[in-house]
């Protein structure tokens, strides 16, 4: 299908900051994007809930070692023309196509620049299927019915000011849908980049997998150092229906000017299997809501996640395991290095409600210290109402072992060699995870570029 046919055409759109934005412009935002009733409606009435909700404070639990006070919304553009739309992965920038693997190595792709979608490609057979990849907006015009089922099922808009932010200035973003009973053999490609000084972008992502489906959906951030300060916030959704299975598989690395919020969500019904392999990399401030709902028996999660920061980046994150019924399983693998001056910030929460009776839950977050002045504050937490479980947590922060360094250094490695490999092996059980070789050559090429840095 020509991409003509399904992405919207560029249109001229003055720039307006988010200080300055009212009940009127979020109005002008859904006529240019030429939406349907039903998301106007939903657009305006997250706005209506921006106007009276604050930004979270330092008084908040989850914020208390995380501050956003020095950011400037008021400087912040809410949107910007649109960037032409391009037929085939050959036309996009070339600092795009290196972002992109090879074309048999994925069932479809969406790229999105800045604000909008500028690029859509699909298997031929996927439609057949019944498969549905496009913008949200599109996806609303096409199959109103499953936009309306999913759209806000699992992040409300009413949760905080930022997932109603997101709501309110959602641009772009992607709607996948894999009908009960469907497997595809690729991954599908998510690429979101931006390029604009002082944008702020708000990518809605919902992915929902019907009963029995298969898939694996590859989930990126990626830009390459615009002038100015940018803002991502953005939400991500994920339903995994009865006995389905999915991968999927995030990847950060924005430049060191980007502020990413993000609430990303998942629920697994019945005997479903969800695997999430996490890497962050990039971005000058990174708040992270990462949860994952147990919703059915026999239900599965795992996360494999690791994080790498150097100079004065700052992580937070939040994860939860949230076991709704019994006889299910979650298992968390949470790896960091930081260098420099760099922090992360990690409070996780296995909760085991009172029915859950025979849940398995497993957290443990791993921290390598590179300097003297990086810093791990890393907080699991366990709220178990139930008596017949098995649920262990842990922490750990410490710097490279010095035995492993001597070893490797008598070996003729000097120090920097040394340090690098022992990183390297350090996320190899996190990065090995990863469900395309490509992105996982990007991302192993990536963390050993941070790892070759020199304190």
């Amino acid at each position: 299908m020509n991409p003509s046919q399904t992405l919207a055409p560029p249109r001229t759109q003055d720039p307006v900051r988010i200080g300055a934005l009212n009940p009127n412009e979020i109005a002008v935002l859904s006529k240019r994007s030429g939406e349907p009733e039903f998301l106007a409606r939903r657009r305006a009435a997250a706005w209506a809930l921006c106007e009276k909700t604050l930004f979270p404070a330092r008084t908040e639990e989850l914020w208390r070692r995380t501050d956003i006070s020095s950011l400037k919304w008021d400087q912040v553009l809410s949107g910007r023309d649109a960037h032409p739309i391009v037929g085939s992965a050959a036309e996009l920038p070339a600092s795009l196509k290196l972002e992109i693997g090879p074309r048999e190595e994925r069932s479809a792709l969406l790229v999105q620049l800045d604000s909008n979608a500028i690029l859509i490609e699909r298997d031929p057979e996927l439609k057949k299927l019944g498969v549905v990849v496009m913008p949200i907006v599109d996806a609303a015009r096409e199959h109103p019915a499953l936009v309306e089922k999913w759209l806000g099922r699992t992040v409300r808009t009413d949760e905080s000011r930022f997932t109603a932010l997101a709501a309110a200035l959602e641009s772009g973003g992607a709607f996948v849908h894999v009908p009960a009973g469907v497997t595809i053999e690729r991954p599908i490609q998510i690429l979101f980049s931006r390029g604009t000084p002082d944008l702020g972008t708000f990518p809605h992502v919902v992915i929902a997998l019907g009963e029995g489906a298969r898939a694996a959906v590859i989930e990126e951030y990626v830009s390459h150092g615009e002038p100015g300060v940018g803002v991502n916030v953005g939400a991500t959704e994920v339903t995994v229906g009865a006995g389905a299975s999915l991968h999927l598989a995030t990847f950060q690395r924005w430049a060191g000017n980007v502020y990413h919020f993000g609430t990303e969500r998942v629920r697994i019904a019945r005997d479903g299997r969800f695997h999430w392999t996490y890497t962050a990399l990039g971005g000058k401030l990174t708040k992270l809501d990462l949860e994952m709902h147990l919703d059915g028996e026999g239900s599965e999660a795992k996360f494999s996640g690791c994080y790498f920061g150097n100079g004065t980046q700052h992580f937070d994150f939040h994860t939860f395991q949230n076991h709704n019924v019994g006889h299910s399983t979650s298992d968390l693998l949470f790896k960091g290095a930081l260098r420099d001056r760099a922090r992360m910030v990690y409070q996780g929460l296995i909760k085991v409600h009172k029915d859950a009776q025979r849940s398995d839950a497993y957290q443990a977050n791993r921290n390598l210290l590179l300097s003297e002045k990086a810093r791990a504050d890393s907080i699991p937490s366990l709220e178990i109402e139930a008596n017949d479980v098995r649920c262990t947590h842990g922490a750990t922060v410490g710097q490279v072992d010095e035995e492993q360094l001597f070893y490797l250094r008598s070996r003729g490695l000097p120090r920097p060699d040394a340090e690098r490999m022992i990183i390297q092996g350090f996320f190899e059980p996190v990065l090995e995870r990863i469900p395309a070789e490509s992105l996982r050559t990007t991302v192993t090429a990536a963390v050993e570029r941070k790892a070759s840095a020199q304190a």
